[in-house]
Order: structure tokens, then sequence, then C-alpha cells
């Protein structure tokens, strides 16, 4: 999925996603500044707790979100059509 945060001017777009290769769950930023950032987690749990970090500290910094979240096309786990947010 693709979240978009906007903060004034600037744009933070976020996935989120399942690599079937790793096995992992994977959050992959793309901040402003062009500049971009993946990482991985193990378990779901560990991911799911991640992304509430992640919400709660663009809150605090006054990012807001920009609409409903994307579906990639990809990006699912093979045999299990769950979201991964």
């Amino acid at each position: 999925m693709i979240w978009l945060y906007e903060r004034g001017p600037e744009v933070l777009r976020i996935e989120t996603r399942f690599n079937n290769s790793s096995s992992q769950f994977e959050l992959v930023w793309h901040r402003p500044d062009g500049s971009s950032e993946s990482e991985q987690f193990p378990t779901e749990a560990a991911f799911r707790a991640r992304l509430e970090s992640v919400e709660a500290a663009l809150k605090t910094d006054h990012w807001n979100i920009n609409g409903s979240p994307q579906i990639l096309s990809e990006g699912w786990r093979d045999g299990n059509p769950s979201k991964t947010h």
C-alpha cells in the first residue's frame, strides 16, 4: 500500500508491503528531499508495532494523511491476499 502524508508543501510517501522472496514485511520511506529508506520486519507483529509508532510520530510532527491509501498490485503474501496494514 502507498500512504501519502503532507506537511505544508512537503510530501512524504510510505509504502507497506510483504516481500515473498525474503518472507519479510517491508516499510519503505520516500522523503521529500528525494532520499529513501527501507526497513524489514520478520513478523507481522513487529511490522504492525513499527507502523503504530510511525503513525504516532508523524502525527506529533504535524504530518497529515492525504487521501486513502493506494493498493499496490504486488506486495501481498503469496496465497494470502490479506492487507499488510
